[in-house]
């Protein structure tokens, strides 16, 4: 089944006979999609159905799934965890700063 697909389409992608579940993130032209794989993030460009693919393309849509996304990436959008307080940085800039003049103190 061709259909135009639309950013955050769920595909299904055959790379090399495996199948993966993918989202379409961007449109690039009237047959060319780029989708990225849902479980491992892998970003798969110049992606084509079945009917319109290159012969030199290993991967291809084999089917439409939905229109809705799916569960979104369980990875946190916050990647500050552990910072550092601004005094423990003051004084590591310090010490890079005297290290680099060559006051060296152990």
């Amino acid at each position: 089944m061709r259909k135009k697909l639309k950013i955050g389409n769920l595909v299904r992608v055959n790379f090399i006979g495996s199948n993966y579940i993918c989202e379409v993130i961007e449109v690039v032209d009237k047959t060319t999609y780029k989708a990225r794989n849902i479980k491992t993030g892998v970003i798969i460009p110049n992606l084509r159905w079945k009917a319109h693919k290159d012969k030199k393309s290993v991967w291809f849509i084999e089917a439409f799934i939905s229109d809705t996304p799916g569960a979104k990436s369980t990875r946190s959008i916050d990647t500050r965890k552990k910072t550092t307080k601004k005094s423990e940085l003051d004084q590591a800039i310090k010490k890079q700063k005297d290290f680099i003049k060559g006051n060296i103190k152990k």
